[in-house]
């Protein structure tokens, strides 16, 4: 992804979470100024949201598929895919085995 196709997503992403949609499992790819959208959204609301905010683009799949309840302290839940939190994933990633 050269400059330009990293600030077009960086302004998609940015604009899309402005309008409260929830991007955590939500991909989008910028590629010679095509864009690419694909993943999913808790609910119809937000995916219409993300559907006008990316109105344009090049390639658009975003399913409605409903996020856990909030379990950790900042709200952000757990990864439906791993089943940890962004921060829990990368404390064990610096742990090491007492030996």
């Amino acid at each position: 992804m050269n400059a330009r196709d990293e600030t077009i997503r960086d302004k998609l992403l940015e604009r899309l979470t402005t309008l409260g949609v929830d991007v955590r499992n939500l991909a989008v790819e910028v590629e010679h100024g095509m864009v690419i959208a694909r993943g999913s959204v808790p609910d119809e609301q937000q995916r219409q949201r993300a559907m006008d905010a990316l109105i344009g683009a090049h390639e658009l799949q975003i399913a409605i598929r409903p996020v856990a309840a909030s379990d950790s302290d900042d709200g952000r839940g757990r990864s439906p895919i791993t089943g940890t939190s962004a921060e829990s994933a990368h404390q064990s990633r610096r742990q090491t085995d007492p030996t």
